[in-house]
């Protein structure tokens, strides 16, 4: 296929992660690039927490007392309100919405299909792919091979230019394409093995050790598995996060991929909503504040590893120093990371920061048709392994644990991620990176 992530839009993406490290060691030049003009000393001077110091090292600047006005009278300067608002009883859609997907024929070049006529376009009418439930019903309607032959007509247009969505469609599976034939699931947890012997799970496992490599967990000390898309890999975080903190509160930006938020309602979880600066980052004083007045609530936090509309990057180590510095202890606060845009590339990008479980995380969820490309949607959920047991639960017909949120679950996407990790291997996956 010619349709792709465009090189220019991977080194968009690339050189947004590069600028969102740069951006916290440096707030003059910050300031310089954004204003035009350095920050002077006659700016006002806000008592703000820093982002790109260790976690190991003082911030003269910072206060430790935990109690201080910064905490109660947060300074947001990305012209929202101050008000938080609360999705904790609220139906209403919240999130981000993904962006459109349009057809847009900037550089595509003789790789454009013709639009489909008026005839064909009725072929794929509900009239003409309606199912009969009678014989009689047959009657007048088209071969299904000439619906397929059109269907794939359209198929190839849409695919000719892809814009809106970052999906990758550069790639070839053909050497996969005898296993169609088999019906391969993953039911039960992939590390279980249950009595359905048609599965995938020794590629399924391979694909977890993989990121888990990547992320730099420690043997024995993760769980994983391959899910249906990122928002699946986002409902299996906040549900451990839930099971671990059954009164905690979920704190995430404004800008959070709405899967997160319908996390929370799905498990009636309090969540708060935080605003976001002009970059789309999470509002850091304003989270601050947020879990100041809820000290007596455990803290579960939505760490954005690119927003959905803007690919914002929630600064992790400027979180874990806020949590420090409200004396948060570990065991009162669970972080899960939404990485479907950009967790598979930050490993790769020169100078972009840290994401791995070597900091305190407690789960991660990444897309696998995104930046890897595959031809059905997939992703991988991460975690530790201990919070994996809250939700276990044996299954005696399946001889395996329910641990997933689906039950069967799907074997070929296992395969489709293992042949794509394999046949690119690391340089193969930077080199689409940068």
């Amino acid at each position: 296929m010619r349709s792709m992530i465009r090189p220019a839009s991977r080194a968009m993406a690339a050189a947004r992660l590069r600028t969102a490290a740069r951006s916290t060691r440096n707030l003059d030049e910050l300031h310089s690039t954004f204003f035009g003009r350095p920050s002077t000393g006659a700016a006002p001077v806000l008592t703000r927490f820093k982002s790109s110091l260790p976690l190991d090292q003082a911030d003269p600047s910072e206060t430790a007392d935990a109690e201080s006005s910064h905490f109660s009278t947060p300074h947001l300067d990305n012209n929202t309100s101050d008000t938080i608002k609360d999705y904790t009883s609220d139906a209403s859609k919240a999130g981000t919405p993904s962006p459109w997907a349009v057809f847009d024929a900037w550089g595509a070049g003789e790789g454009i299909v013709d639009p489909l006529t008026a005839a064909e376009e009725e072929l794929l009418s509900n009239a003409a792919v309606r199912i009969p439930t009678e014989e009689g019903d047959r009657q007048g309607l088209p071969e299904e091979s000439d619906i397929l032959s059109v269907y794939d007509k359209l198929l190839k247009r849409k695919s000719s230019v892809h814009f809106g969505y970052p999906y990758n469609l550069m790639y070839n599976h053909e050497e996969l394409y005898e296993f169609m034939k088999y019906s391969i699931n993953n039911l039960g947890d992939p590390f279980v093995t249950s009595n359905y012997g048609v599965h995938s799970r020794q590629f399924e496992c391979s694909v977890i050790d993989f990121f888990a490599k990547l992320w730099k967990m420690e043997p024995d000390s993760y769980w994983g598995y391959v899910t249906t898309c990122g928002t699946e890999g986002n409902l299996h975080g906040i549900l451990l996060a839930r099971e671990c903190h059954p009164d905690g509160i979920l704190y995430s930006s404004r800008e959070t991929h709405y899967s997160v938020f319908k996390a929370a309602r799905y498990y009636r979880m309090d969540a708060k909503a935080i605003p976001t600066l002009p970059m789309g980052e999470i509002d850091y004083d304003a989270l601050a504040s947020e879990i100041a007045k809820n000290r007596d609530r455990p803290v579960i936090i939505n760490v954005n590893i690119g927003t959905t509309v803007k690919g914002a990057v929630d600064n992790l180590d400027r979180i874990l120093r806020i949590l420090k510095t409200l004396g948060i202890p570990r065991e009162r606060f669970h972080i899960h990371c939404d990485g479907a845009l950009f967790a598979m590339m930050m490993p790769f990008v020169d100078f972009a920061p840290e994401i791995s479980f070597n900091k305190p995380i407690d789960s991660i969820a990444v897309s696998g048709h995104k930046m890897l490309g595959c031809p059905m949607p997939c992703g991988i959920a991460l975690s530790r392994k201990e919070h994996v047991k809250k939700v276990e639960q044996r299954i005696d017909y399946l001889n395996s644990v329910d641990t997933t949120i689906m039950g069967s679950r799907n074997g070929q996407a296992a395969l489709y991620l293992w042949y794509s990790l394999r046949k690119k291997g690391v340089a193969g996956i930077k080199r689409d990176v940068v």
